[in-house]
């Protein structure tokens, strides 16, 4: 019997079945990824197409139906890689058919091969994406040297290696390997730094070419050329597609340049100037500008004469005699610095002089005359003064005297002095010559008194003649002379000079002592006497 409650239990049953059907479907969609359909296509792209070591870029896969339009949303690509990692590795597509993950290029330097596969659709083999990492991506190396002139003695040169990607952009952490044909490298191998830098530093004091390299060797590219003149101009190279790049600097050696150092002709004397030429010269090679010019004397000092070109004219005295070493050094702006030497043997000063003493032995307080000649000075010197020193404790400057001088003195005691003459040139020098002189005592003047006429018979007045007679050493003048008669009366006779006659009257008689006083121009007194006796 069917009835309402059977037909409603069926109509549950059935819907019941239905549900179950729909359950089960729907649980087998969801562990079944959905895939491209078959006629589909697959794109791959990324953001870059070369990497430094570490680096990393996105990945897009475009997934278009046949009908020309994204699949379902949802739709599920797998990713591979032949060198570094996918970070997913499988990727749902967006609503624009559209499948996104991020690739890390890691450590290794290769390419890395990308492909992408859906259901029995794929982009691989000439489909796949290609990523060059690291030195794998090298375009160029460009190559540039501070400074790209070394001195002629040897110096360093800072080499710096700029690396680029194929897409011309700074590749960093890439290993540069330097050679060179000459010298030495401080570093032969160096990572680029976040500008795509690595640096070296070459010590060398000859032309040098230098190598930067980064990968494999092979398919030069040139960095820059250094010509004779010492410039350096960098070239472009082509991007490098195999994953090796090199280029080369060329380091010269500056030319040295030349000092020529001419001493006097004649042998300089010490305390005068003495002319000494310098030459100085560029070098025409590779040459640059003189910056300095030094001096050692050898004496003790040194000139810094500044940036010489061509001829200079320098003088210098030399104060003592012997012989010396000249070194000039010249340096210019390159850092060549040349040192060059020379000597000269520099005479002791000549001043000739000599000093004569009298030829008769002078008496004390009488002028003493000496002779004082100057010889012939070297050239270009002159006397600045001559010193007389006579030993009793007084001296006597002559001035610039010149030739024969004639000069007295007077030495007031006898005895033995040293006299000295010293001459002083313009330059300093002195030179002192010595001789002696005996003084003796002066003779005092003599003094004779003759009485005549002298009375025999006494008488109230009786006259008395006397010739008084003075005679004085030679240069001795007589000042002043007295004569006293001895009867109490004196008589002026003056500056006598030579034999007086004066008579004198007598009123007593008796012995009378007659004396004459005499002062000399020595300051000396000397006294004569006589008697007589009256009746």
């Amino acid at each position: 019997m069917f009835s309402v409650l059977m037909v409603t239990r069926f109509r549950f049953l059935k819907i019941l079945g239905f549900g179950l059907l729909s359950a089960i479907a729907t649980v087998a969609c969801q562990k079944v990824p959905l895939l491209a359909p078959s006629g589909s296509t697959i794109t791959l792209t990324s953001s870059a197409t070369a990497l430094p070591v570490n680096g990393s870029a996105q990945i897009i896969a475009q997934l278009i139906e046949p009908s020309g339009t994204p699949p379902h949303s949802g739709t599920r690509v797998s990713f591979t890689t032949t060198l570094g990692t996918l970070e997913p590795a499988d990727v749902e597509t967006d609503i624009g058919g559209r499948a996104i993950t991020t690739f890390r290029s890691g450590t290794a330097n290769g390419t890395a091969t990308i492909t992408a596969i859906s259901g029995g659709v794929s982009a691989s083999g000439n489909n796949a994406l290609k990523i060059a990492i690291g030195t794998a991506a090298v375009g160029r190396v460009v190559l540039a040297a501070n400074p790209t002139i070394v001195p002629s003695t040897g110096g360093a040169s800072t080499i710096t290696a700029s690396v680029f990607d194929i897409n011309g952009n700074a590749l960093t952490a890439a290993p540069v390997s330097f050679s060179t044909t000459a010298g030495s490298l401080d570093t032969l191998v160096a990572t680029t730094d976040q500008n795509g830098a690595a640096t070296t530093v070459l010590r060398t004091a000859n032309q040098a070419i230098v190598t930067a390299s980064v990968g494999a060797q092979g398919g030069s590219t040139s960095g820059g050329g250094s010509g004779g003149g010492g410039t350096t101009t960098p070239t472009t190279p082509a991007p490098n597609t195999s994953g090796q790049a090199s280029a080369t600097i060329t380091i010269n050696v500056a030319g040295a340049p030349t000092l020529l150092i001419t001493p006097p002709t004649t042998a300089p004397t010490a305390g005068l100037p003495a002319t000494f030429t310098f030459v100085v010269t560029a070098a025409a090679t590779n040459g640059s500008a003189i910056r300095d010019l030094t001096v050692n004397w050898g004496d003790g000092q040194t000139q810094d004469l500044g940036a010489v070109v061509g001829t200079a004219t320098v003088s210098h005295v030399y104060r003592a005699p012997g012989a010396y070493t000249i070194t000039g050094t010249v340096t210019d702006n390159s850092g060549s610095t040349v040192p060059v030497s020379t000597s000269v043997t520099v005479n002791p000063t000549a001043l000739p002089i000599t000093i004569t003493p009298p030829t008769t032995p002078p008496g004390a307080g009488l002028p003493a005359t000496f002779t004082v000649v100057v010889g012939t000075l070297p050239a270009g010197d002159a006397v600045r003064n001559v010193h007389i020193d006579w030993g009793d404790g007084s001296g006597l400057d002559l001035g610039a005297i010149s030739g024969s001088t004639t000069v007295s003195h007077v030495y007031t005691a006898s005895g033995s002095y040293s006299v000295t003459a010293t001459i002083t040139d313009t330059g300093g020098n002195t030179q002192t010559v010595a001789t002696s002189v005996t003084v003796v005592a002066t003779a005092s003047p003599t003094i004779i008194i003759t009485p005549t006429n002298v009375p025999t018979v006494h008488a109230a007045t009786m006259n008395v003649t006397f010739q008084i007679q003075v005679t004085a050493p030679t240069g001795v003048g007589i000042q002043d002379a007295t004569i006293d008669f001895g009867d109490g009366t004196v008589s002026d006779l003056g500056g006598l000079n030579g034999t007086v006659t004066i008579q004198h009257p007598y009123t007593s008689a008796g012995s009378k002592d007659v004396r004459v006083t005499v002062k000399d121009t020595l300051g000396r007194t000397t006294i004569g006497s006589t008697s007589i006796t009256l009746p």
